[in-house]
């Protein structure tokens, strides 16, 4: 590695300050640098807030003309709800900007870097750009498609199980376990369950033990619009209830004050899961977690419409024929695939508590 790369290793590590709360927005992180010493360092923290590279120069305590900053993402280039980021380097005197990533944006791809130049400033980009890259793909899905990055998780047995035959679940994955999956929760803009998880466990579905600029949207898949109306979902202040033509509009209408309602597109008598997406994405939603399910998750992912996969394994066996299998989609998918099932990628296995933690990708 050498010292640009060295620099924007720290940058990536400073982007991750904002794990949680710059979502939609991208997670950006910057490294001022003169005299080859670090002046100052600096991420996007919040969304809405002063970018990485706003909050670089803002904690410079010495003048930064003639310096070189390593930042993640291209700098922006346009007014938002910030001032341009690029009328602030030209402004400090910034002599080098090397940056990782391209931005994906189409108001800011390429631009940025083009301005820079102009200025005088010399730009160089792609420095440590699959590892820049790596750190929104939900922001860069949802920039290029318009559809939300998509993340199934299932915590199960080491038999493949997620509840016994008479529905019990609770506790299959460790405290851990679940302190992560609230992690996952709290990177998302969505949690996703289907009605049958809503009627069994009556999950509230919420981020708890950790620190979110705001709870995520709540989406319930029902088809026939069976949700009761205590269902503690409903205690979030953001729940949609995707569902289709054959449902209750008596029903419907008794739930237009608790919730946002799509009557959506069905196949094979469900909810179109493309058409929810779709719709998601129109309403700036980037990234869905779906956890509700055996056979929500296995459709999430026969479908192709998954791009990680999250498993949590617990030291259990649970056993039994009629036990529930957390993955579950037609036998004529399988018998129609050139393969053997779906090889998603490994992308990393850690543990948390005794559980393993398989992280997987489908790109």
């Amino acid at each position: 590695m050498n010292r640009h790369e060295g620099y924007m290793a720290r940058a990536i590590e400073l982007a991750r300050r904002g794990r949680y709360t710059t979502h939609p927005n991208p997670m950006v992180g910057a490294v001022l640098v003169k005299g080859g010493k670090v002046i100052a360092e600096g991420a996007h923290l919040r969304y809405g807030g002063p970018h990485a590279e706003v909050n670089t120069l803002r904690s410079c305590r010495v003048d930064p003309a003639g310096a070189a900053i390593y930042v993640t993402l291209e700098p922006c280039s346009t007014y938002g709800k910030t001032p341009p980021c690029t009328e602030l380097l030209i402004k400090s005197g910034i002599r080098e900007v090397y940056y990782g990533a391209r931005d994906v944006n189409p108001a800011h791809s390429g631009r940025g870097a083009g301005i820079l130049r102009r200025a005088g400033i010399k730009v160089t980009a792609g420095v440590l750009a699959k590892e820049c890259e790596a750190l929104n793909p939900a922001f860069n899905k949802y920039m290029r498609t318009g559809i939300p990055y998509v993340t199934v998780k299932i915590a199960q047995s080491l038999d493949g199980r997620i509840a016994d035959a008479a529905g019990r679940s609770r506790w299959i994955s460790s405290p851990q376990s679940r302190l992560e999956a609230h992690r996952l929760r709290a990177e998302a803009d969505a949690v996703l369950a289907g009605i049958g998880t809503v009627l069994a466990d009556d999950p509230l579905l919420n981020v708890r033990g950790v620190r979110v600029r705001q709870q995520p949207w709540i989406v319930a898949l029902d088809s026939s619009f069976r949700v009761p109306r205590k269902a503690q979902i409903f205690r979030n202040e953001r729940v949609i209830i995707a569902t289709t033509r054959k449902a209750s509009v008596t029903a419907m209408k008794k739930f237009s004050r608790n919730a946002k309602i799509m009557v959506l597109p069905s196949e094979k008598g469900r909810v179109s899961l493309k058409a929810l997406l779709k719709e998601l994405g129109k309403l700036g939603i980037a990234h869905v977690l779906v956890e509700g399910g055996g056979r929500v998750a296995g459709s999430f992912i026969s479908e192709g419409l998954a791009d990680r996969f999250i498993c949590f394994v617990a030291p259990m066996i649970i056993g039994g024929t009629e036990s529930k299998n957390s993955m579950v989609w037609p036998d004529e998918l399988n018998a129609a695939k050139a393969q053997l099932g779906i090889r998603p990628r490994l992308a990393s296995i850690g543990k948390a508590g005794p559980d393993l933690m398989l992280d997987l990708r489908f790109d």
